[in-house]
């Protein structure tokens, strides 16, 4: 083919891919911004990403990188550090926000801001719970908080979470490879909640829940396509299963709930079937396993990120480490010998380590 034929056309076509994908970039533009009139000059800065999928791709590429913030920044880079930024997110026009300020007014004012999720997070954490009206939402926050209020609460579980830690520490002490220590710190966390939940452990049943929980958590970062081969899809499945587990466990322990007082042996679980608002009225099955599905997965998740990068920027800034290693040091100078093991008033000490 003539060369003076084909550069024209190359410059065509690539000409008109440029056309096409900058009008395919600006249709959410025109459909949610356009017609919103003159509100739409009220918009933060932003840009609302391709048709149907908005900006997802980019968010999910930035979440299972190395660095999930580089989205946020990548927003900063481009609209400048104004905090607050217009996106279309899970399959829905969004407002990102990402100053402390702005986030602590946004989660404390009910009145402008009501909750909500998405479609993929009510159907995996339970609609009965996750879609509860203003009203219902704080009666069962009541309901739920109550009985784990306080330093009493905190004090019965201060030796066991000291035990485990330890025996943690040594189990990874004697391990001659590599570990992947965000999956450790969840298993320690795991542990921990499962203990706080149900009262006892039982390796076989923390086991089998730790499993249905990865799955779980992969589908909520995934868009929700209930189609086998997507995440989404095996997380539907992961839920059925917790939620059978945990059905059994509710049958269980309403079976044996007397011997279990008398020994002393409380979980969440049992507190939960135990607790009453003002007027005597109990929570139903569905809303408990629902419950226990979401603070499994918050208290375990939450705890061991924290814990990862508590560690990682200790490690990385050596002066920090030596300070809250003197803290500690110091704590145990002061405590009695006759003390064995760590206290919850040790721990309120620790205001270096709280910082951290």
């Amino acid at each position: 083919m003539d060369s003076n034929f084909l550069w024209p056309m190359l410059a065509m076509f690539l000409g008109s891919l440029v056309v096409m994908f900058g009008f395919l970039k600006k249709i959410n533009e025109w459909y949610y911004v356009g017609r919103l009139g003159e509100k739409k000059n009220s918009l933060p800065p932003g840009e609302m990403g391709w048709p149907l999928l908005g900006n997802m791709l980019s968010l999910i590429k930035a979440f299972r990188s190395s660095d999930p913030d580089s989205f946020i920044h990548c927003l900063v880079d481009r609209y400048g550090r104004t905090g607050v930024y217009k996106s279309h997110l899970f399959w829905s026009p969004s407002i990102v926000v990402c100053t402390p300020e702005t986030c602590k007014h946004v989660l404390m004012d009910n009145e402008k801001f009501g909750r909500g999720n998405p479609e993929s997070t009510k159907e995996l954490l339970g609609k009965q719970t996750v879609s509860l009206s203003t009203e219902e939402h704080k009666r069962l926050r009541k309901l739920t908080t109550n009985p784990f209020r306080g330093d009493k609460a905190l004090t019965m579980y201060v030796g066991y979470i000291e035990d485990i830690v330890i025996d943690m520490l040594d189990e990874l002490g004697s391990i001659n490879k590599p570990v992947v220590f965000l999956f450790e710190m969840r298993k320690l966390a795991f542990k921990v909640i499962g203990h706080i939940v149900f009262g006892t452990t039982s390796d076989h049943l923390l086991e089998l829940m730790e499993k249905y929980y990865t799955d779980l958590l992969l589908g909520l970062r995934s868009p929700a396509i209930n189609i086998p081969g997507f995440a989404f899809h095996g997380a539907l499945k992961a839920r059925k299963l917790l939620v059978k587990l945990l059905e059994e466990v509710l049958e269980e322990r309403k079976k044996r709930s007397g011997i279990e007082q008398k020994k002393g042996q409380k979980g969440m679980i049992d507190l939960l079937l135990e607790a009453e608002d003002e007027n005597g009225k109990k929570l139903e099955d569905v809303h408990i396993i629902d419950l226990l599905i979401i603070n499994l997965l918050a208290g375990h998740e939450s705890s061991a990120h924290a814990s990862m990068w508590a560690v990682l920027y200790l490690n990385q800034h050596p002066e920090m480490l030596q300070k809250a290693k003197q803290e500690q040091e110091e704590i145990i100078k002061r405590r009695p010998s006759t003390q064995k093991g760590l206290t919850l008033e040790e721990i309120k000490q620790m205001d270096y380590l709280a910082k951290v």
